[in-house]
């Protein structure tokens, strides 16, 4: 029964903001920049989603990102800090529309029951895709920008991704492509297809992955990974990230007889797990890695 009177609880709240300009939630600033007219887009936003939390807190104009999700301020977020003073949100609907927002925004795949009652309460909810690729990257700056009124910001964003992408790429042509294999934290790899695998290419590394075969959960054995034999090993995690199936592969007798030829670098998750052009950085710390491969010795972990 509860779960059926819901959305009328939810339009009940959306009423309250309307019925009441004045509102306003403890510790939060909710005014516009003074040179913000009306027509300018919504005036307060809320993100469901941590890929959304981190293009939100950067193209969003000042004052109008009102929440963002509990994980922008954790570990596993780009700048924790950046969320300092929002309110944190655990994607419930009713604490979304607690904070009368006039736009939403969150994931493809977030919880569907979530969005549709939000949706029957009146408040706009756009949904992100997910972006597999550069292009879609630069696809999804440029709409989500204009949803939120502040095109400027993406423009610029774009700009400087492409400008360190630029610095990154300049002699991939030059050398030939080292072979690299990304092991993430639960022993998979990056595939064919995925963004990962286009940023290898970008930074001037061949992916040896989509020629691996994996078990049923797209995991590599170690045994596989060897008989692979990359030039430089990713781990896709920060150096200091908590005990894991990847690195524990790096302990293993077997691995240490044969890493001899191989280098490993670890790369933060943050920067590639969710599309955004930070993904240049990604790429900058990746070619670095290879043109250091030449330099050597081999077997190091950087």
């Amino acid at each position: 029964m509860r779960a059926r009177r819901l959305p009328h609880r939810l339009i009940g709240l959306l009423s309250t903001r309307f019925l009441s300009t004045g509102l306003l939630l403890t510790g939060l600033v909710l005014a516009a920049p003074p040179s913000a007219s009306a027509g300018d887009g919504p005036r307060r936003i809320v993100s469901m989603n941590l890929c959304a939390d981190e293009l939100l807190l950067r193209l969003a104009p000042p004052g109008r990102l009102v929440s963002v999700t509990w994980l922008a301020a954790g570990p596993a977020a780009i700048d924790p800090a950046a969320a300092q003073g929002l309110v944190l949100n655990h994607g419930r609907a009713e604490e979304i529309a607690r904070l009368a927002p006039d736009l939403v925004v969150a994931g493809r795949y977030t919880t569907l029951t979530t969005t549709q009652m939000l949706r029957r309460a009146g408040i706009p909810v756009l949904l992100l895709d997910e972006a597999t690729s550069l292009a879609g990257i630069r696809s999804q700056v440029t709409s989500l920008a204009a949803a939120v009124g502040n095109p400027a910001a993406g423009r610029k964003m774009l700009d400087a991704m492409d400008r360190m992408l630029g610095e990154a790429t300049l002699d991939a042509k030059d050398t030939p492509l080292p072979g690299v294999v990304v092991l993430r934290p639960g022993g998979g790899v990056a595939g064919a297809g995925t963004l990962q695998d286009e940023i290898l290419a970008a930074a001037g590394l061949r992916n040896l992955a989509p020629d691996a075969p994996v078990d049923g959960v797209g995991r590599i054995g170690l045994e596989r990974l060897l008989r692979l034999k990359p030039d430089l090993l990713v781990l896709d995690s920060d150096g200091d990230a908590p005990p894991a199936l990847a690195r524990e592969v790096l302990d293993h007798p077997a691995f240490r007889a044969r890493a001899a030829g191989m280098a490993i670098t670890s790369l933060p998750a943050a920067l590639w797990v969710c599309p955004g052009p930070w993904v240049a950085e990604a790429v900058g710390r990746l070619s670095a890695a290879r043109r250091s491969l030449a330099a050597g010795p081999r077997g190091s972990r950087s």
